[in-house]
């Protein structure tokens, strides 16, 4: 085991780093595995081609996220993700191996759209309910038919140029039209609706473009997009998907050190010990007066921009319906919720409560709760196994995207969501499994 993980540090498959046992003189063998080893080292990773089959999902991950209304397009969003909808209909009709790939590989994430159609039950609105978890489930599905068609590697250079494209398409709006762009605080939004949504993306492209560029795939590209999003990140004074790239960035220092061998792993592990002791000792004598002045730093307020509001009214709702919610979507389209009033006191038109448990304590009650944190315990032990089998970067993508949502269901509302970039991504991050009778 330890041979394995020391040569993928630096490229080499395994069977590669065995090559010393071939037969024929000791010494060539050792100078031709050391040739492969360099070539292998000096050019591009060897991921497999895009095709044409990836240009539509480039476009989905591009356009998705676009404010038509601040493009002059009306309706962009609602277009693109009807195309997604029909590539997930297409799939469900087209694949032979549905039954292996949809059930076989991934059951649990399946609840979520089956919980949320079948709360049209008791739901306050039931016609609503049943539509949005229809489209949750085509969101789902679309994300694993991503999996299923271009793999992992694929996924992450899809979603690395889709966002690329994005951030060019900011920089030049913002350029050409910076009143369009920009807040009254300076903040971007870039062609994004909001300031979070472009700062959401950018992390996540931080993610990208760290896992591309140390896999060895068109450096030059993915370290000048890399900055590139991280200077749309600052600008966008995102406190929350700033925390959040940090936090997805951070299982990747772990995984650095992981490859180079024992030793580096040892000693990183104890400064990260060391570090996590004195971190403790200061949080417990400056408890207080470190979160505000942290709060402060990141530009907050100590109701974290009215978020705090926003949650208090959603656990007041969850009170009143503790076990099975009010259904999917109910809260904030039924004319007898509080949700009318809670627009009013904010003074903002949200449809969410800037919180996923929150949302789906509503929504769901406590059985929703059970069933949202069993899917994301699931999908960890998922993701990290595979990471276990192909300790390669593009492999730990997963792991940081995931290690971003638990950031961001806490601060926005990412997932259980129909028609959402992070939600769709989320199906597709777990590994397909197909029986052998599929294959």
């Amino acid at each position: 085991m330890a041979l394995r993980r020391d040569t993928a540090g630096f490229g080499l498959d395994h069977a590669a780093g065995l090559n010393w046992l071939a037969t024929g003189a000791p010494g060539a063998a050792m100078e031709r595995a050391a040739g492969r080893g360099a070539r292998r080292r000096n050019r591009p990773a060897d991921l497999p081609r895009l095709g044409l089959a990836a240009i539509p999902w480039i476009l989905l991950i591009l356009l998705a996220p676009l404010s038509g209304e601040q493009l002059k397009l009306p309706g962009l969003d609602k277009a693109v993700w009807l195309g997604a909808d029909l590539a997930a209909l297409a799939f469900l009709v087209l694949r032979r191996d549905l039954t292996s790939t949809l059930f076989g590989s991934r059951p649990i994430l399946l609840l979520w759209p089956a919980l949320a159609m079948l709360s049209a039950a008791w739901s306050l609105t039931p016609g609503i309910t049943a539509y949005h978890g229809l489209q949750l489930l085509a969101t789902i599905v679309a994300g694993i038919a991503l999996r299923a068609t271009v793999g992992l590697s694929g996924i992450v250079r899809i979603v690395f140029l889709g966002l690329l494209g994005g951030q060019i398409l900011s920089i030049v709006l913002g350029v050409a039209a910076p009143g369009m762009t920009r807040g009254l605080s300076g903040e971007w939004s870039g062609v994004y609706s909001h300031k979070n949504v472009l700062g959401s993306l950018m992390s996540l492209q931080l993610l990208c473009a760290a896992c591309l560029f140390l896999q060895g795939w068109h450096r030059l590209l993915t370290g000048a997009a890399f900055l590139g999003a991280l200077g749309l990140l600052a600008s966008s004074h995102s406190a929350t998907a700033l925390v959040a790239g940090a936090l997805g960035l951070a299982p990747l220092v772990v995984i650095i050190a992981w490859r180079q061998g024992n030793l580096v792993t040892g000693f990183c592990l104890g400064v990260a010990i060391a570090l996590a002791g004195i971190g403790i000792l200061i949080a417990a004598t400056h408890g207080a007066a470190l979160s505000t002045s942290l709060l402060s730093d990141l530009g907050k307020d100590t109701t974290l921009t009215g978020r705090t509001i926003l949650w208090q009214f959603g656990i007041d709702q969850f009170w009143r319906e503790p076990f099975i919610g009010i259904g999917y979507k109910a809260y904030w389209e039924s004319p007898i919720t509080t949700a009318p009033y809670l627009h009013f006191t904010t003074k903002q038109k949200v449809w969410f409560f800037h919180n996923n448990f929150i949302d789906i304590a509503v929504a769901f009650g406590t059985v929703g709760l059970l069933v949202f944190a069993c899917v994301l315990l699931d999908t960890a032990r998922r993701i990290i196994r595979h990471f276990a089998r192909s300790p390669g970067y593009v492999e730990a993508w997963p792991i940081l995207f995931l290690a971003q949502i638990t950031v961001l269901i806490c601060f926005e509302c990412p997932l259980f969501v129909n028609h959402g970039v992070h939600q769709f991504l989320m199906a597709a991050i777990l590994p397909v499994l197909r029986s052998p009778r599929a294959r």
